[in-house]
């Protein structure tokens, strides 16, 4: 037992040792990085740096992440990034994406381009990845306009949510009233009980607040009498006929389901 507790104690004395001597290490760093970075960073990134100023701050998200160094960077031909320096005394698999987190952050907030450099200090060759591989790379993202949706096609869909984003579809405002009888309609045909239709009816009238007619769906919800056979109604009927010769004919049924599944992945 005394064994056990001894090696413990020193356990605790070398995680503290390695602690103060990883403080130290960032002290001293800290210290020599202006005069250091200068011509480590002017050789990697084949530029030469007119002038340069600190940007020193901790960076605020779910997670704070504090930068190493972080500077504003003028090139002797005039062109301006941020540089954004890190100093590694471990060989840090992780490291790709932690600087891949710094970007994002910092892009986002100065839309400047960006440079990133990391100085391994270690004795073993890093095996660290200094790229992210080609499927990892953000490079945008694909976009769906809701408000230029065929109105027709969104209604003519049996899946409840295609039909409630209808409410905000590409149709003229005087028929606004129409559509909007048209979507209570069809959401009580899916829907499979009661407790459901509140659900689509509550979560309709939250997305007319998005083209502020909350009022207006609020009295067609509570007029709509609760069972109506919508494959009879006239306007529904008409508005299929016309979303099948020009929304399916383009497609945007099937870009639609994707764009629903590609959302609940």
């Amino acid at each position: 037992m005394a064994k056990k507790q001894s090696r413990r104690k020193s356990n605790k004395s070398k995680d503290s040792d390695i602690k103060k001597e990883g403080n130290a290490f960032d002290k001293i760093f800290k210290e020599m990085a202006q005069n250091i970075f200068r011509p480590l960073v002017e050789e990697r990134l084949g530029v030469k740096i007119k002038k340069f100023r600190s940007l020193k701050e901790k960076m605020q998200t779910t997670i704070e992440r504090e930068m190493d160094f972080f500077y504003e960077v003028t090139t002797e031909t005039n062109d301006v990034f941020t540089l954004h320096l890190e100093f590694e005394s471990t060989d840090n698999l992780e490291m790709v994406y932690r600087v891949g987190e710094y970007h994002g952050i910092q892009l986002r907030k100065r839309k400047k381009p960006m440079r990133h450099v990391v100085i391994y200090l270690g004795i073993e060759p890093p095996k660290m990845r200094t790229e992210l591989r080609e499927e990892e790379v953000y490079r945008g993202f694909e976009l769906i306009n809701v408000h230029g949706l065929n109105t027709a096609v969104l209604l003519s869909s049996q899946i409840p949510d295609v039909v409630l984003i209808t409410i905000l579809s590409d149709y003229p405002v005087e028929q606004t009233e129409s559509v909007l009888r048209l979507i209570v309609q069809k959401l009580k045909t899916l829907a499979r009980n009661e407790s459901e239709l509140s659900k689509f009816l509550s979560q309709l009238i939250m997305l007319s607040r998005l083209r502020k007619i909350e009022a207006l769906t609020i009295k067609i919800t509570e007029e709509m009498p609760i069972t109506i056979d919508i494959k009879t109604d006239y306007l529904y009927n008409k508005g299929i006929e016309q979303g099948i010769e020009q929304g399916i004919e383009q497609g945007i049924e099937q870009g639609i389901e994707q764009g629903i599944k590609q959302g609940d992945e």
